[in-house]
């Protein structure tokens, strides 16, 4: 008996919450990250929040508690909720518009290394207060 509440105890800590408003589970995101993407937003340090991954939805995060931030508090757009030009590196400020131009139109860029050399994008280290994943 012991084992199988074990079992239901280790499968249920990995279930992630649902946006409340589209029943999507969320990402985890550190609370640093909510805090400065949403300084005008009512945030409690005590809560767990979560990044909303429908690209339909206008929740921008959610906690465990109801609370959620609409994705326009953000002080930065979501990229997979906005069209064309959104950031691919935040800490660069490097939108998809601008890859696109050094691969398609300029093609100086073959792989990832002369895309960060060209744009500088994925060079930054300051993803976990500037990009809406934390990431």
């Amino acid at each position: 008996m012991h084992i199988l509440l074990k079992e239901l105890n280790d499968n249920i800590s990995k279930i992630e919450p649902l946006c409340p408003w589209c029943s999507t589970p969320g990402q985890v995101v550190i609370i640093q990250t909510v805090k400065s993407l949403c300084e005008n937003s009512n945030t409690n340090e005590e809560a767990d929040y979560y990044l909303c991954l429908s690209p339909n939805c206008p929740a921008g995060y959610f906690s465990i508690i109801g609370q959620v931030i609409h994705k326009n508090a953000l002080s930065v757009p979501i990229w997979f909720k906005e069209k064309s030009p959104v950031p691919i590196c935040y800490c660069q400020e490097v939108t998809d518009e601008q890859i696109w131009e050094h691969v398609s139109l300029n093609r100086c860029c073959n792989n990832l290394e002369d895309i960060q050399a060209h744009t500088g994008a994925n060079t930054g280290c300051q993803c976990n207060l500037r990009s809406p994943s934390g990431k």
